[in-house]
């Protein structure tokens, strides 16, 4: 006796079928349906495209396990797929297989039409969770990266793929992420901190820098499933502004101490000239060819002062501190002369070298000097401005003083606030711009005032014994 259902009643059992059943070609266009599938995909009928039932940002979803049952002929694969139609969302098991170059999909729907369902893996409900999926894959401004275990794309979204100058319209899902053909530094940088995160198992956190471009990278492992999250800000417009009103500053000393430059200049240009007329008078040249030389040195060595001063660099650069400071001792001379300050300064050398934007670090003095020039009182005497520059443990402190008017506490505590100025015609973004120059150069600024004494400003910059990789 034979237990098997016979044709008949297979004929009778497909008619109480509730499953879809589709045929789809290469590209996910539907060839052949039967009616349960006609009527519920019943949107499709101009467009017979079986990715169009699906929300745009699902969609790469569906291409990937399509793409699956490509490569793998003969093989039953198994996924959800959560269809929208007419405003709703179907949660539907499909099984898929290829088969003479056509891909055989059975489908069973999940008759709960609750949008409060929740997404597996995903974030809240199905409509919650694919307007999430949507957000962070087309609209949001953060970059952000999956890794799987080995370093494969589970998740690129379209501003990470932009920042790698890689093609938004690709697939990179299961690609080895070390293998991507990209010019870009950042790519180096995210495998580097990826395998620190795996080896660690902590959270990184690191600022990439390259040519006016800046990245701030976290990184984080879930230890569970191995997978590393990567979320990358783009910080270089930020960056940019930053260098611009650096240099803004920079023109605006470069204008203020003009006039002192000027002055300075007009010495050696006397003596030339005077040495000059000697030699005609005497017709002896050689007598004072090394007196005028040195002058023309010395002019040469205070206009070389100027411009490092006018100079845009953006580049941090090792060099021994000393350098930056003598290199600035005639500007500050010369504006001190010009408005009848006395200055003195003490400046020790070392054999260490600091890694700093030069510019920046020079900027932050001139700031500094500007500070303390309009600190003194127009009636005031005996006025002083300090420099101090040495070693200490293993760093480089810095360190100017004023006998100017000073500040009150109230005035102090708030002074390295951005836009808080006690000047007429300040913007209250110097001492917070000097701030900020300094910490990113790993250091600290102090400031120390009193009302009616005087003010001191001291940081530090850490010392190098190598250059550091």
């Amino acid at each position: 006796m034979s237990f098997i259902i016979d044709k008949k009643d297979q004929d009778i059992f497909q008619q109480l079928s509730s499953d879809l059943r589709l045929i789809l070609n290469a590209n996910g266009f539907i060839e052949e349906w039967n009616e349960r599938a006609s009527t519920f995909l019943s949107i499709l009928e101009e467009n017979r495209s079986f990715f169009l039932s699906f929300p745009s940002s699902y969609r790469q979803e569906v291409y990937t396990y399509l793409k699956d049952i490509s490569e793998l002929p003969g093989k039953e694969i198994k996924r959800i797929l959560f269809h929208r139609i007419n405003g709703s969302f179907y949660e539907v098991v499909y099984t898929g297989i290829l088969s003479q170059e056509r891909i055989y999909l059975s489908g069973h729907i999940i008759e709960n039409q609750d949008s409060s369902v929740v997404l597996p893996l995903h974030y809240g409900t199905i409509e919650q969770s694919l307007k999430v999926n949507e957000f962070m894959t087309n609209s949001l401004d953060i970059a952000i990266l999956v890794l799987s275990k080995g370093g494969k794309i589970e998740y690129i979204n379209n501003r990470c793929l932009t920042l790698l100058e890689l093609d938004v319209g690709e697939d990179y899902i299961n690609i080895e992420f070390d293998d991507l053909l990209t010019p870009v530094f950042l790519k180096d940088k995210l495998y580097e901190i990826y395998e620190e995160v795996i080896l660690n198992k902590k959270f990184k956190e690191r600022i990439c820098y390259d040519d006016e471009v800046l990245y701030q990278i976290q990184g984080i492992l879930f230890e569970r499933t191995e997978k590393v999250f990567f979320i990358i800000h783009d910080r270089s417009y930020q960056q940019k502004f930053e260098n611009l009103l650096v240099y803004k500053q920079q023109m605006e000393s470069v204008s203020q101490i003009s006039a002192g430059m000027a002055h300075e200049l007009r010495n050696p240009l006397s003596v030339i000239k005077g040495f000059i007329q000697l030699s005609q008078i005497t017709n002896n040249w050689s007598k004072y060819y090394d007196t005028i030389m040195a002058e023309i040195n010395r002019m040469n060595s205070i206009i070389e002062d100027f411009l490092s001063v006018s100079r845009k660099k953006v580049k941090k650069q090792l060099i021994e501190p000393q350098y930056i400071f003598q290199s600035l001792v005639y500007i500050f001379q010369s504006e001190c002369l010009l408005h009848n300050i006395d200055f003195d300064f003490e400046i020790e050398e070392v054999d260490e070298q600091v890694l700093v934007n030069e510019a920046m670090i020079k900027q932050v003095m001139l700031n500094f000097l500007r500070n303390a020039i309009e600190a003194f009182l127009p009636e005031q005497k005996n006025k002083l401005f300090l420099l101090r520059a040495k070693k200490s443990d293993t760093f480089y402190e810095i360190t100017v003083v004023d006998n100017g008017k000073g500040m009150a506490e109230d005035v102090l505590d708030r002074i390295g606030k951005p836009f808080f100025t006690t000047k007429e015609k300040g913007n209250g973004l110097g001492i917070p711009l000097c701030k900020k120059i300094i910490e990113d150069h790993d250091g600290e600024l102090f400031i120390d005032s009193k009302l009616g004494e005087g003010s001191t400003f001291c940081y530090r910059l850490p010392l190098l014994k190598e250059k550091p990789e």
